[in-house]
């Protein structure tokens, strides 16, 4: 048995560069355990790690762990996981963590340490935890949220829009550079309706664009049955940058992989305001003008009247008096700046009491605040847009869309002027003194915000009602109001916000990495030593040659003892499932109706003839839809709903739960003289003669997003049968071929390696380097094998090889019986959605 000189070293912090080397005892052993992707279990992925081992606790071990074990002293690293770098020979091995799991004592002294060394990788899941997608975003500079108005939408139809990019400048060049451009598309799909083209005759939801025909069926696309989507790719950046990772990724330079779109069809996510919609002014509060209470004789009361108006005989000229003495005189209304933001602040004249009471109790000290925006001259773009405001207390440099809300409103848009208010009762005013020398006042910001709309001007009042001294019924009660211009900013911030990324469906990280990793039959292999860079490689990329990850066959005959192994069987499933997540579109649900094997969109199934009922599925977490075809035209799209709704005929649920995949195929032209009508604004309907095609394939590359190859189901055009690649061709057809295979099995081997094989030393230019990996195929004699596990002390050589052996020619594909989609078109018709 060799002796291998191995050195591990620690930091005391994450990023520290003071690293100290631990002692060791001489006789332990510290066993790797490196994990090929489980083949029969594809969730999971490699992720080194070393079996528990011990290390004296020595002065200098102790002092370097922060005394782990001593309760008495304030830990600075209070996770227990410390940087880590392992050396063999001199040579760097691995570098990762190395976490503290226990301290053993005798007589009441401490002796030994235990620990165990982990990749950054492998606490991962624990690291993601329940995070979803839409928490993706949290590491991005800037804003994924877009004022998502009828002309974006447009524009998004006709061509692909950059919405945001940060650029990786540290690692700009590399094959780990995390970039993320998040582009948009809004893919020609409805979310509520099945549309129907006719340029001559009403049909229901006719969305014919014509100068010549008036049908009364005509109702153009809207902005708000409309979801857009976003790029695939920024997502999985996103989640490599915000857990750490530093990837090389040759997919990265896949076609289809830089085309794939998500679509943004979660539940409306609840628009928060944010600091975006604090209105700002243009002027002071000096336009000031005299009202009329009106007198509810129903209620027995005295209201304000709910849109301010002017005085037909005063104008706005107040009357000579009005404001002498004590009646409003101290009532005064001004806008400033506070960090940044600006507020509003109201003062009035008198002590608070109470909010306004009917007319019977009204007293003269009573003050009565009704704060209202007004919108002029405003147009629709959507058909059930609301207002809100929202009045929130400034709390020193606190933003404004993180102070309490004092009040609230929220109204229903109306074609022409729009009014929303709400009333302050004077028991929200406070700082004010006994003698009146400080005056109550109350001070808050502005938040606004409107659904798709545009309007001319926005004004801004204070309403102010109260009881005057000069006695009688009627008379004694009158209004001020007084009028502000905002900036005009909300016009462009407060319209139809969304956010690309808070408004996915809701889907757990976890999940979408490992369907992310399903999909592409993904492996995660060491990291590259010298730049710590986890490898994500497919079959395809392991295959390659002269490439850094690529596999390099390595002899170890010489290192076997062949004299005892075991071999045995490795796959015991006979039957394995492709597909992905069962949707409830109904297109859907109409495709399994119409596939006579019953698979789903993009499933297939393989299977050897065993004849044993054991089965495994490979299931990725979001879903693909069958394109439609719009009747007279050759508009391909999707319908983001399922089954009719049955309180209404011919209409369909929404569907916000399923992650959806597109891939863009770039702009298309509808057939000549088709053009379809968009509402731009109002009445405003413009013709779309082109769109991007979004499909669940790529045409260019005949790439498909399906496990199986997908047919053309709008058209009927089968050839695409034979010219697409599926995802099942192209990433595990040769792995399952070998699974199911019964001369497939698995070997057992012991092994004494030598230091040069324990380390991985990268060699010059792109070759793969030399020494262990898990990609590396293996030859043992004459036969040649992959990796699927192996363990290894890094302190002796010795090792414990799990390999698989490959098929000859001859044996290739015997025993496989692939499951083949049957296609109904009496089961799958898209004339079927014809509204007559």
């Amino acid at each position: 048995m060799q002796q291998v000189v191995t050195e591990i070293y620690i930091a005391p912090f994450s990023g520290s560069t003071d690293y100290v080397k631990l002692d060791l005892f001489n006789n332990e052993s510290i066993n790797l355990k490196y994990t090929q992707k489980d083949l029969t279990d594809l969730s999971k992925v490699f992720a080194p790690y070393s079996l528990s081992f011990t290390i004296p606790a020595t002065p200098k071990n102790r002092q370097a762990l922060l005394f782990f074990g001593d309760t008495d002293v304030l830990k600075a690293n209070i996770t227990g996981s410390f940087p880590c770098k392992i050396y063999t020979d001199g040579n760097l091995n691995l570098t990762g963590n190395f976490n503290v799991e226990e301290a053993k004592y005798d007589n009441n002294g401490i002796t030994s340490i235990q620990g165990s060394f982990e990749t950054d990788f492998k606490s991962l899941k624990e690291r993601i935890g329940e995070d979803l997608i839409s928490d993706l975003a949290t590491v991005l500079t800037g804003s994924t949220s877009l004022q998502f108005t009828p002309t974006v939408a447009r524009d998004s139809i006709h061509a692909k829009q950059l919405l945001y990019k940060e650029l990786d400048y540290v690692n700009s060049g590399t094959t780990s550079a995390n970039d993320i451009v998040i582009n948009y598309i809004t893919p020609l799909a409805s979310n509520n309706r099945v549309w129907s083209y006719s340029q001559v005759e009403d049909v229901t939801d006719n969305i014919a664009y014509s100068a010549m025909y008036s049908g009364a069926t005509l109702m153009p696309i809207e902005t708000t049955e409309l979801k857009p989507a976003v790029s695939y790719r920024a997502l999985v950046e996103m989640m490599f940058k915000k857990y750490g990772l530093q990837v090389n990724m040759p997919l990265r330079n896949d076609k289809m992989f830089n085309e794939m779109y998500v679509w943004v069809n979660g539940a409306a996510s609840e628009e928060k305001l944010s600091d975006n919609n604090v209105i700002n002014f243009s002027n002071q509060f000096n336009t000031i003008y005299c009202q009329l209470l009106i007198f509810d004789a129903m209620n027995q009361g005295v209201q304000l009247p709910a849109t301010p108006e002017i005085i037909p005989f005063f104008g706005t000229d107040v009357p000579p008096g009005f404001l002498i003495g004590s009646d409003p005189f101290k009532y005064h209304v001004s806008n400033s700046l506070k960090n940044g933001f600006g507020t509003i602040k109201i003062n009035i004249g008198d002590k608070a009491t109470s909010s306004m009471p009917d007319i019977f109790t009204l007293q003269r000290t009573t003050k009565y605040i009704r704060f209202s925006v007004q919108l002029t001259n405003l147009v629709l773009q959507t058909t059930s847009g609301k207002i809100n405001i929202s009045l929130r207390r400034p709390n020193g440099t606190k933003a404004p869309a993180d102070c309490e809300e004092i009040l609230n409103a929220s109204v229903d848009m109306v074609t022409g002027n729009n009014n929303i208010f709400v009333d302050i009762p004077d028991t929200l005013f406070d700082n004010y003194t006994e003698g009146y020398e400080l005056y109550p006042s109350i001070e808050f910001y502005l938040l606004f915000k409107a659904d798709l709309a545009s309007w001319e001007v926005t004004n801004i009042y204070t309403q102010y009602g109260y009881a005057s001294a000069d006695g009688g019924w009627l008379q004694g009660y009158n209004t001020i109001a007084q009028r502000c211009f905002s900036d005009g900013s909300e016009k462009f911030k407060a319209s139809g916000g969304i956010d690309f990324v808070q408004s996915l469906p809701k889907m757990k990280v976890v999940d979408f990495f490992q369907s992310f990793l399903k999909t592409f039959n993904l492996s995660i292999y060491n990291p590259i030593v010298n730049t710590n860079q986890l490898q994500i490689l497919s079959v395809e990329d392991v295959n390659e040659e002269h490439k850094i990850y690529a596999k390099k066959e390595v002899d170890y005959t010489a290192y076997v003892n062949a004299s005892t192994y075991t071999k045995s069987v490795q796959d015991k499933y006979n039957k394995y499932n492709f597909k992905h997540a069962t949707s409830k579109y109904k297109s859907n649900v109409d495709y399994v109706a119409g596939n006579t094997a019953g698979l789903e969109y993009g499933q297939i199934n393989q299977e050897n003839n065993s004849g044993k009922a054991n089965e495994y599925s490979v299931v990725t977490n979001y879903t693909i839809i069958p394109p439609r075809g719009v009747l007279n035209t050759n508009l391909q799209t999707y319908y983001g709903f399922s089954n009719e709704a049955a309180d209404e005929q011919n209409r369909y649920k929404p569907i916000n739960t399923e992650l959806v995949l597109f891939v863009n195929n770039n702009l298309t032209y509808l057939s000549n003289g088709v053009e379809l009508g968009f509402l731009l604004a109002d009445t405003n309907i413009v013709p779309i003669n082109s769109y991007m095609l979004m499909l669940p394939w790529f045409a260019n590359t005949k790439q498909s997003l399906g496990f199986s190859v997908l047919i053309d189901d709008v058209s009927g055009d089968s050839a695409n049968k034979e010219k697409t690649e599926s995802l099942y061709q192209r990433y595990y057809s040769a792995q399952t071929t070998r699974l199911l295979n019964v001369n497939s099995l698995s070997h057992k081997f012991d092994l004494y390696l030598p230091s040069s094989e324990i380390y991985v030393n990268p060699t010059r230019g792109n070759e793969p380097p030399t020494g262990f990996r898990l990609q590396n195929d293996i030859i043992i004699g004459e036969t040649r094998f992959s990796v699927l596990d192996a363990n290894i002390d890094i302190t002796t050589g010795k090792a414990k090889l799990n390999l698989l052996n490959y098929l000859t020619a001859d044996n290739t594909g015997k025993g496989v019986l692939p499951t083949p989609n049957m296609y109904s078109p009496d089961g799958y018709d898209s004339t079927q959605y014809q509204i007559q």
